[in-house]
């Protein structure tokens, strides 16, 4: 289900979605995802819901709002082009078989919206931020033929959380 305006007059309107809307009390005006890939039928499905522009961006907490999309792209899947003060660039990751020269790679972002470093860890923010002041984020991205990015992947699926490993997998959730 896609839905590229924003009016409420269909059949699922009136039977279904016009209920979900109430819960929220009738007021949603926009929705911002950022943070995790939000699948493109998510996307499709919430903006479909509750009838409003519905972004979607790619951030970290080390360095936000890396790419946003623009009011009049509202492809679902991407997270838009990079942000006026943001340099980004892929760089390779063969173990994994993505290399920059087609398009796709590490998403490596260098400005001023980039973080200084990890509080009293010199050593993980040498491995987060590099000599030239490129920060690797681990997710990989890919440039789509519209110019905007998209991500598709992580460079370690394992996080380390308080002594924990834990396996990331993606899930497509909504509620």
């Amino acid at each position: 289900m896609e839905r590229d305006d924003f009016s409420q007059n269909t059949l699922w309107d009136k039977i279904v979605f016009s209920k979900i809307r109430h819960l929220f009390g009738n007021r949603v005006q926009l929705v911002i995802s950022s943070s995790a890939p939000l699948s493109a039928e998510v996307a499709n499905f919430s903006r479909s819901v509750f009838s409003c522009q519905f972004v979607e961006g790619y951030g970290q907490t080390e360095c936000i709002a890396g790419c946003w999309q623009i009011s009049d792209d509202i492809r679902s899947g991407e997270t838009g082009i990079p942000t006026p003060v943001n340099h980004i660039k892929f760089i390779d990751v063969p173990e994994k078989d993505y290399y920059a020269k087609d398009r796709v790679g590490e998403i490596c972002i260098r400005s001023q919206a980039v973080f200084k470093g990890y509080l009293y860890d010199e050593v993980k923010t040498h491995e987060t931020i590099d000599n030239e002041g490129w920060l690797h984020t681990g997710d990989i991205g890919q440039w789509t033929k519209n110019g905007t990015m998209k991500i598709i992947d992580r460079k370690n699926s394992v996080f380390k959380v308080s002594d924990c490993l834990y396996q990331i997998w993606r899930r497509n959730t909504f509620f």
